[in-house]
């Protein structure tokens, strides 16, 4: 691969891109999960996850959604919430606020997400309303005091993959999941430990994995001159041999979702967390729990190491 330009290696890719939602959607035909790979905080993943969900035709595909983005105590809420209720703010930020990663989920993409699946559900009859799955560990931030704490209340990819077979799989759901990259490739993380898709693929079915990020698929010029957003598939084609954190990238994923050349940020509005000062009181104490350093806004604009 040394030496070789971009061009040169990708060539033809193989695998013409075709449109991602009616793709992925199609996707579900086969598979009971399908799972999204995410860079966080990517302003067009937030576009897209909106425009996927609104879809006409999503309801008539998919009937749960799974997100890390969630803290699964608060799943009640969450339930009344995408039943139709209206819970105020207070309640409901809860869900995405208080999770085991500090700070992780105040980028807007992820509220605005909940809240156009709320939508969503407002739209349909009650037999077709969308369970929405709160899948991170339920941590109780106020029980909270010392890094040990915060260590004892992880329970791990091994948690997420439950929720999925006891609110998914023994239901007979079809469930969409929208997790950081490293918790849905095959076989194994970058790490090299199981994650959530690889435990689910040794006792059940195998999960559809379309990868956001991490593939050099801007670089394909087939993609480049298709459809935005677009999904093309990875098994037998050259951008499946691209080189994925030292795997090949259809050992990872059976598809890259490409989502236009912008790789903007969508951060999360820190003048706005500052003004309430109660609970910037309390990112700054977990923040120092979990990191051993003040949250410093600086840093996290950078997306560099949380103490620097």
């Amino acid at each position: 691969m040394l030496g070789i330009g971009l061009n040169a290696f990708f060539g033809a890719s193989g695998a013409e891109p075709e449109p991602a939602i009616p793709a992925l959607l199609r996707a579900f035909e086969r598979y009971s999960v399908v799972a999204l790979g995410e860079s966080h905080w990517s302003r067009a993943a937030g576009e897209f996850y909106l425009g996927l969900v609104r879809a006409p035709e999503f309801p008539d595909h998919v009937n749960a959604v799974v997100l890390e983005c969630g803290n699964s105590l608060y799943q009640p809420i969450l339930d009344r919430y995408m039943n139709g209720e209206d819970v105020p703010f207070s309640a409901l930020s809860q869900v995405w606020r208080n999770t085991t990663k500090v700070v992780s989920w105040e980028s807007p993409i992820y509220e605005n997400l909940i809240r156009g699946l709320h939508e969503v559900n407002r739209g349909l009859p009650a037999a077709r309303r969308i369970r929405v799955l709160a899948a991170d560990a339920p941590i109780d931030w106020t029980r909270v005091r010392t890094r040990k704490d915060w260590e004892a209340a992880q329970e791990g990819d091994g948690f997420i993959v439950k929720i999925i077979e006891r609110e998914v799989l023994a239901k007979n759901r079809k469930a969409l999941l929208i997790m950081g990259a490293n918790h849905v490739t095959h076989g194994r993380n970058w790490f090299g430990d199981d994650d959530v898709t690889s435990m689910l693929e040794k006792k059940h079915n195998p999960v559809y994995v379309a990868m956001l990020w991490g593939i050099p698929g801007e670089n394909d010029p087939a993609v480049k001159a298709g459809p935005v957003p677009s999904l093309t598939p990875l098994r037998g084609t050259n951008l499946g041999r691209a080189n994925y954190f030292r795997r090949r990238a259809d050992e990872v994923a059976d598809a890259y979702l490409y989502l236009g050349p912008s790789d903007a940020i969508a951060f999360p509005d820190w003048s706005a967390l500052q003004k309430d000062t109660r609970y910037w009181t309390e990112l700054q104490r977990r923040h120092q729990i979990q990191f051993g350093c003040a949250l410093d806004i600086e840093i996290k604009n950078r997306r560099g190491k949380p103490c620097g």
